[in-house]
């Protein structure tokens, strides 16, 4: 898969430069106001985990921009020493929504784990945003911490079928589905699970069983 996605210099809080205005990029204290006003939607809140509140006020933006920046929120980076894992999608300039890795515990058996986490303003849905911006997402991810993951895992309802669209079209595949797995605004859904391993990896798993 070919990215679409332009290298940024070193030092640039910009990690991805995409077609259309769409950059992935650190998150800026003044992002707040723009952050709440897209993520304020009963829509977007219907498709993710409660930790992210409904209604969305400023003043939750402010909070996660700087749980974003914390230590806590921080990976080791082939590349870059140590770096957040949570980054906004900017479309012209405005934070529209947002991208990011949750690791595993690192002392922990899924310390080689992410999960690929997701969300984007309604008003730039049927846009074809995301469908640049996961794969490029991806494609950062592999390049930037080779040393540290060895697989991505995403989660959606059975009912998103958008967004588990985008997530093969940057390289995941199913790998199964739980029934009745959550409960979100009193009913009770289906989950479907995907996953996708580093480009690779199988290989490196071959070599050390020959040494």
């Amino acid at each position: 898969m070919a990215s679409q996605a332009q290298r940024t210099p070193v030092g640039s809080d910009v990690i991805l430069t995409l077609p259309n205005n769409v950059t992935i990029r650190r998150y800026r204290p003044t992002d707040a106001p723009s952050l709440s006003h897209h993520g304020n939607s009963k829509k977007i809140w219907d498709n993710l985990r409660n930790r992210m509140p409904h209604p969305y006020a400023e003043s939750d933006a402010t909070f996660w921009i700087q749980h974003s920046q914390s230590p806590a929120m921080q990976a080791p980076s082939d590349l870059y020493g140590t770096i957040p894992t949570q980054y906004c999608i900017s479309i012209n300039g405005e934070a529209c929504g947002s991208i990011g890795l949750d690791f595993g515990d690192p002392a922990d058996i899924y310390a080689r784990t992410a999960e690929v986490g997701y969300w984007l303003g309604v008003q730039h849905w049927c846009k074809g945003v995301m469908g640049i911006a996961v794969p490029a997402f991806v494609e950062w991810t592999w390049r930037t911490f080779t040393a540290v993951l060895m697989r991505l895992n995403a989660e959606v309802s059975e009912a998103n079928v958008g967004s588990r669209k985008v997530l093969e079209k940057a390289g995941f595949v199913v790998e199964g589905r739980r029934r009745r797995a959550f409960i979100k605004n009193g009913v009770v859904g289906d989950s479907v699970f995907l996953g996708m391993l580093r480009p690779g990896v199988e290989a490196e798993d071959g070599e050390s069983k020959d040494s």
